[in-house]
Order: C-alpha cells, then sequence, then structure tokens
C-alpha cells in the first residue's frame, strides 16, 4: 500500500483527533468516522505549553462500531508527556468504524496545549 504524498487530500482520510486547545482536565475527541479509510491509521498528538505541579498527560485512541460504547485499540496509546514541545506519532490497526482520541490528565493544576489528529489512506477501488 502506498499514500501519495504529494496530494494527501485526495489520499487520506482525516479525522478529528482533538481540536487545537488547552486541556486542564482528562478529555475526549469526537467520533471519527473512518468507514472510508483501508489498511494501518496513524495518530499524532502535539503538545505546546506545560504548566502545573507534575502535570502529566496520557493519550489513546478508542474504537466503537456505533460511536457511542468504545473499548481501547491495543498498541494505540502515546507515550505520558510531562515537559512541554512533545510530538509523538503512532500506528495502528482498527476494527471498527469509528475512533476518537482520549486523554487523562492529572497533576496539580496541570495545563497542556495539545492537538491531535487521526488518518488513514482512502480505500482505493
Amino acid at each position: 500500500m502506498s499514500t501519495k504524498i504529494h496530494d494527501l487530500a485526495s489520499y487520506l482520510v482525516l479525522g478529528a483527533g482533538l481540536a487545537p486547545q488547552t486541556i486542564t482536565t482528562s478529555t475526549n475527541g469526537p467520533a471519527a468516522d473512518l468507514l472510508a479509510g483501508d489498511g494501518p491509521c496513524f495518530a499524532v498528538q502535539q503538545v505546546g505549553n506545560v504548566s502545573g505541579s507534575s502535570p502529566s498527560l496520557t493519550g489513546k485512541i478508542q474504537e466503537s462500531d456505533n460511536g457511542s460504547s468504545w473499548t481501547d485499540i491495543a498498541g494505540a496509546t502515546f507515550t505520558p508527556v510531562t515537559s512541554a514541545g512533545n510530538y509523538q506519532t503512532i500506528t495502528f490497526e482498527r476494527s471498527k468504524r469509528y475512533v476518537r482520541y482520549v486523554s487523562t490528565v492529572s497533576g496539580t493544576g496541570p495545563s497542556f496545549a495539545v492537538a491531535v489528529f487521526v488518518s488513514q489512506q482512502k480505500k482505493v477501488v
């Protein structure tokens, strides 16, 4: 399977993981419909400014058949983030139609500037 790097818009299904924002508590992203996708998926998590005492952010990807009942995808977990300027990419296989990003935030007064996107190659007919 090959993705045309020069024309991502035509060859990828882009799902919203988490719009760029500052989060201070555990947050779930919206359901992303990857019905038109095929093959391995990938997700990118970018963390900017971080503040608080002992802040920690752990992100993962979940899947669902219907967009309302969710289960974790094995291996689709980002390494915990405790400081600013962190950028991670993970790959994973999904078996259900919808995916979403889930974050767990801990610490005293934690704050994370974060953005996430999830993508998969479009089906080729």
